[in-house]
């Protein structure tokens, strides 16, 4: 009991930032998924007693996670890993923020950006959650004000991927649709590569600008039964 009343003093002194992104009707998503909607079930309004909604989504809208079953099939069993058998750890330790914003549309981030990142702040440890941030969040917005997050965002190259599995991290993530940019995903992306290695990713991250070098991050997924990802609530604590 004293070790966690001591944790739990220990974390009300952080400050807790929202990475995630408000699930809602007509907010981007990747053009093959299916959206995400809100529906009125019952309500006060028409005589219920309470008032609910009924959810309609995707595994991949909004702030999520991608499981490796999302990249890998069941021919490499021992890495078709859906969400329930994520270990929850996966998604809760040190995180690391790069700061990506000279990266521009259709840009990578080379494996030499981060060791000079590295040289300049700190070690990537191996468990640590690696976001960057590219200030893509800004152009995030429903329909129609949708399309200039949807087009040719940048992202994570090959060799940088390679390096950061080599630690190995926990998972990395993006304020982008994806780590891969559409050429990338068209061609050679990072995620099938990232995910065999069981580096889970996350998609869609917000609110990267206002976190320091180093801080304590936490994401859990729904507990969905052979998921190939679900949405998060993305925190940070700092």
């Amino acid at each position: 009991m004293n070790d966690a009343s001591t944790l739990a003093e220990t974390l009300r002194k952080f400050r807790a930032v929202d990475l995630s992104q408000a699930l809602e009707e007509h907010m981007p998503n990747y053009p093959t998924h299916s959206k995400f909607y809100h529906n009125l079930w019952g309500s006060y309004w028409h005589g219920d007693r309470a008032l609910t909604y009924q959810l309609v989504l995707n595994e991949h809208n909004g702030t999520h996670v991608d499981a490796p079953a999302h990249f890998i099939s069941d021919a490499k069993p021992q890495a078709h890993v859906t969400i329930e058998q994520v270990p929850l750890g996966r998604l809760m330790g040190r995180g690391a923020r790069l700061d990506c914003r000279r990266f521009h549309e259709g840009d990578y981030v080379p494996r030499s950006f981060i060791t000079q990142w590295e040289a300049e702040h700190g070690a990537i440890r191996g468990g640590d959650i690696v976001l960057f941030d590219f200030g893509w969040a800004a152009h995030w917005g429903l329909r129609p004000h949708n399309q200039r997050y949807l087009a040719d965002w940048p992202g994570v190259g090959m060799d940088a991927a390679e390096y950061l599995i080599e630690k190995p991290v926990a998972a990395l993530g993006v304020d982008t649709l994806s780590p891969d940019p559409p050429e990338a995903l068209r061609t050679k992306p990072i995620h099938p590569v990232v995910l065999e290695k069981q580096v889970l990713i996350v998609e869609n991250l917000c609110n990267l600008d206002q976190l320091p070098d180093f801080f304590l991050f936490l994401a859990l997924p729904l507990k969905i039964r052979g998921g190939s990802g679900s949405p998060v609530r993305a925190v940070a604590l700092v």
